[in-house]
Parts: structure tokens; sequence; C-alpha cells
């Protein structure tokens, strides 16, 4: 039977109504595997299958709290790692969502202005060049 479990947990791990996609990117995201995931959860690999098939909690506030605690209690799981993982999930989806910037308008911070290409002071400037 768990076979049919780890299988049914491996079809809907794209689908974002279940808390598979949320584990996926999460253990992709951090380089873990399943027993990785499961010792972070506090669970066994048998039961990180069972945790897969689970709705997604709710984002808005006055519900992720209550999905959170009712799936960590049903499952035996540290409910701060499972709010952290469908959270780290959540804002990976966000970030998807948003449309891909036109090329040059995401810029690195700069400590002088972009016009001066060497180490040369500018006019007036009290600074020395570096010796």
């Amino acid at each position: 039977m768990s076979d049919r479990i780890a299988a049914l947990a491996r079809r809907v791990q794209d689908d974002p109504f279940f808390l598979a996609s949320a584990l996926k990117d999460y253990a992709h995201g951090e380089g873990l595997d399943d027993p990785q995931l499961a010792a972070l959860l506090g669970c066994t690999p048998e039961t990180l299958d069972l945790l897969r098939l689970c709705r997604r909690p709710r984002p808005e506030p006055p519900w992720f709290r209550q999905d959170v605690d009712r799936i960590a209690g049903r499952f035996g799981v540290r409910a701060d790692k499972l709010a952290q993982i469908v959270r780290y999930a959540n804002a990976l989806a966000a970030l998807r969502r948003q449309p891909a910037a036109e090329p040059g308008t995401l810029m690195a911070a700069r400590d002088r202005d972009e016009a001066t290409t060497d180490d040369t002071p500018e006019p007036g400037s009290e600074e020395q060049p570096p010796r």
C-alpha cells in the first residue's frame, strides 16, 4: 500500500492544491532529500508521503495557522517547520507569477557614480586616489 501512496504523492507534486508541491519546492531549494526533509519535520519518510497528499494550507492569515496546526497534529510533524516550508513555497510561487523585468531594470547598488570608470577622483573632490 505504501508504494501506491508514494506513487500518488509523486503524481501530485506539481499541483499547487497539494502540500506535495510546497514540500517539493522547499526540498529542491534547500537541497534536501526525502530522509532529510522528513527529519526536519520530525517524521518518517512514509509519513512524508501521506503529508504530501494533504491540501496545502490556505494562505490567508486567519486560516493559515489553523490549517498548519491541524496537519501537524494529524501527522505528528513540527508545525513551525511546516509553516516555514509552506511560506517559502508560497513566496517562491509569488515570485514566479511576477512578470519578467525588462532588461536593465534591475541594478546593483554602487558606491560611486556610474560615470566614474576608474579610481581617479572627480574634479573638485577632496578624495585622494589610492596608492
